[in-house]
């Protein structure tokens, strides 16, 4: 197989736990071998510089460093790369095509579709202390009126504010029964997932602790929710 195979755009989804991210490889030749970037559009991150690139022997390498990430993939005759993706340590299957990919979609009945019979709004908050900043939906019964509150917490793992694992969202589906009987329900995103910031890796329960609180907070400062009536939902390391 030449080199011109190799160039081009190659699309993979990559399966995280709670989500599912397209992944993109440009891949570009060069007088000296190969270039190329990454793309992660479901983050919005575009053109992102791979540092080292390589094709030998149908083996495609790109190498990120500094961010501990790598890619390893042979290409096959049919025109799609079998390999992994590396980041931390943690290895992935990622199989890449020239084709458009689109994220598989479930089945889910029991999952509320918009539009909602109550008001919803994604909101964010801060954690003062480690100066993170976090992000979520508040669900209201009504948009104008005063409403006991219930957080959900997530348990171990990086899970966004859907709780979404295997095609399915739980922390929804929950919020959504919780709304529909008169509760207001924040839920949010881990720190260092989906939009809220922060690095999950270096989190000690503690650190996730004072997010709730940050929650807890945020609340008390809508005049839509009962200040005396704030509960905490969670399980696993949440509980």
């Amino acid at each position: 197989m030449n080199g011109q195979e190799i160039e081009g755009q190659w699309n993979g989804l990559l399966k995280v736990p709670g989500t599912q991210l397209i992944v993109v490889f440009n891949v570009n030749k060069t007088e000296t071998g190969y270039s190329a970037t990454m793309d992660s559009p479901d983050q919005k991150a575009m053109g992102i510089p791979m540092e080292k690139a390589s094709f030998e022997n149908s083996v495609l390498k790109l190498e990120m460093p500094k961010a501990l990430i790598s890619y390893e993939g042979t290409l096959n005759k049919d025109n799609t790369i079998i390999g992994k993706f590396t980041q931390g340590g943690q290895s992935l299957e990622l199989n890449l095509s020239k084709e458009l990919l689109q994220k598989q979609v479930y089945g889910r009945p029991q999952e509320p579709q918009k539009p909602y019979s109550y008001y919803t709004e994604d909101v964010k908050f801060e954690n003062k202390t480690d100066k993170v900043v976090l992000a979520g939906t508040l669900s209201l019964p009504k948009k104008e009126g005063n409403f006991p509150a219930v957080i959900l917490i997530s348990g171990s793992g990086g899970q966004n504010r859907d709780g979404e694992t295997l095609g399915h969202k739980p922390y929804l589906v929950l919020a959504d029964f919780l709304t529909k009987n008169g509760f207001a329900v924040l839920r949010f995103d881990d720190r260092g997932v989906a939009q809220s910031s922060g690095d999950i890796s270096k989190a000690t329960t503690a650190d996730f602790a004072r997010d709730v609180q940050a929650g807890v907070d945020y609340l008390q400062t809508r005049k839509e929710i009962n200040k005396k009536k704030i509960g905490l939902i969670g399980h696993s390391e949440g509980e």
